[in-house]
């Protein structure tokens, strides 16, 4: 599914990472829903020996504060506000944010394509910019549960805090951010949405990034007779557009329950060889993706 705009003319943009990171991952749907062309550049986290990795000087030496983390994103379509060549934007919420307000999906833009953000001043961006705040600091951490199976170095087994720590944050999206009504126009919506709004948004996307990166390797189970709205959500978000397109590498790396091993803090052959192989697959399918509305490629070496 796409919609007709002035996207395809742009010179594809870069993103910087690999499709299992789920910052990553969130922006990279984002594009294609936007219909924004763009090119995968894997980046590696954490990884100081390779070229490819995140602590690599390669990698260091593209933004000015040296940032480390995925993703990072590269758009050369220089409208000369800092006098360079090339763009460059870190942090998720950032990117997200950023590809909206400068590709047409906020609500003041005419065009027929999805209204991912809120034009300035309206309470509908303070609520998407409010929930994409408090997500650091709440929904990421369930990422510990996916860390765990592919990082030695973190713990896979959870503590009583951290896993009541998790409950209380599905509790916090369940009967919190999905029950916010902000009109009687959307209390008459039977989908509700991140701060109680009818339509999907990227702090919806980046919500569900976390989330699905877990529940697709079955790491964690939503209980649906706990967390109704949270698991009704979670249903509707996977019909949105490219959905499927953009989830291929966790639906490749599948189950994860049982399948890592922290007594010799080394990742089991198998694991990493799925790793490898989830990677390619969603790295693929996102250039497949962009089939339908990609003109024009601009290829440039890092």
């Amino acid at each position: 599914m796409s919609f007709v705009n002035n996207n395809t003319s742009i010179k594809a943009l870069r993103l910087l990472g690999v499709p299992l990171s789920q910052p990553f991952n969130s922006c990279a749907w984002t594009m294609l829903q936007l219909n924004v062309p763009f090119q995968i550049k894997i980046a590696v986290p954490g990884n100081k020996s390779s070229k490819i990795g995140t602590r690599h000087e390669n990698f260091l030496s593209l933004t000015k504060h040296r940032s480390t983390q995925v993703p990072i994103l590269i758009d050369n379509n220089n409208d000369n506000d800092n006098g360079s060549e090339n763009f460059v934007l870190t942090e998720s919420a950032a990117i997200l944010t950023y590809l909206c307000e400068r590709y047409g999906s906020c609500d003041n833009n005419d065009n027929d394509g999805p209204k991912l953000y809120a034009s300035p001043g309206t309470q509908r961006k303070a609520m998407i910019d409010s929930y994409m705040h408090w997500h650091h600091t709440n929904t990421r951490l369930v990422s510990k549960l996916f860390g765990g199976k592919i990082k030695p170095e973190w713990k896979a087994t959870l503590s009583t805090d951290e896993d009541k720590f998790i409950q209380n944050v599905m509790a916090s999206i369940d009967t919190g951010w999905l029950q916010q009504q902000q009109s009687e126009l959307e209390s008459e919506s039977k989908t509700t949405y991140i701060g109680g709004f009818n339509k999907p948004s990227i702090a919806d996307i980046l919500a569900y990034g976390e989330l699905s990166t877990v529940t697709m390797t079955n790491l964690l189970d939503i209980d649906e007779n706990k967390f109704k709205n949270l698991s009704s959500w979670m249903n509707t978000m996977s019909n949105l557009p490219y959905h499927d397109e953009a989830h291929v590498a966790l639906s490749t790396l599948g189950d994860l329950n049982g399948s890592s091993s922290n007594d010799n803090c080394t990742i089991i052959p198998s694991i990493a060889k799925r790793l490898g192989a989830a990677t390619k697959a969603g790295i693929a399918s996102y250039e497949n993706a962009q089939s339908n509305y990609r003109t024009i490629i601009t290829s440039s070496s890092l």
